[in-house]
């Protein structure tokens, strides 16, 4: 019984020190954050980190991971409930995936900075690619012509492309990226890339 319940506290407690550490590097960033001030927020000596942690980055690592996880859940839930309701291509889609990462980028722009941004040392997108393909699943369900299917991955991969720089755009403050523009340079983008390709699903089959 003492064991599990001391690895209950232990989790209990990692969980608390990993809160504390997101909260703190979207506070000052990730180069102003040290255990120090962790520990001083904790209110525990920075020794009592290493009972839990090796070092800074693995502490920052696991933060990073946490945020992002909870992020992204949130976002495929918003996508589960996208496609519930909408009756239209699947295609738009992947205009929705953009307008969540953008969310993403204003909601944590501290974590977003060091998996899109700095790309080091933190670059693990494993949970946006999870919402990439639950997206790209559901467009391939109701693909009629099985056919265009590669090149239709080329325009979907094109258009992640430009969405994921219309964001950053946004984030690092070009004087001409807005939301209201990245709104419409994402529609201008759909339309090029992705309508074109509507008239291959079943919502769309009997126009072409």
């Amino acid at each position: 019984m003492n064991n599990i319940m001391s690895r209950e506290r232990f989790f209990e407690d990692e969980h608390r020190i990993i809160d504390a550490a997101i909260d703190l590097i979207c506070e000052i960033g990730y180069e102003k954050f040290s255990t120090r001030k962790l520990a001083a927020r904790l209110g525990v000596s920075p020794m009592t980190l290493y009972n839990y942690f090796s070092n800074k980055e693995e502490i920052v690592q696991a933060s990073v991971r946490v945020a992002y996880e909870k992020a992204f859940e949130s976002i495929q839930n918003d996508l589960k409930e996208y496609f519930e309701r909408e009756p239209s291509c699947p295609l738009l889609g992947f205009v929705e995936m953009g307008r969540k990462l953008l969310a993403f980028s204003k909601r944590y722009p501290q974590i977003y900075s060091l998996i899109f941004v700095s790309f080091a040392p933190y670059s693990d997108h494993s949970p946006f690619m999870e919402c990439y393909d639950y997206t790209f699943q559901k467009v391939l369900g109701q693909l009629v012509d099985r056919t265009i299917e590669q090149e239709l991955c080329r325009h979907i991969y094109l258009f992640q492309v430009l969405a994921a720089a219309l964001v950053r755009n946004i984030y690092v403050g070009w004087s001409s990226a807005d939301e209201q523009t990245f709104e419409g340079n994402l529609l201008l983008a759909y339309e090029k890339l992705l309508r074109p390709f509507e008239r291959y699903f079943s919502a769309h089959s009997g126009r072409r």
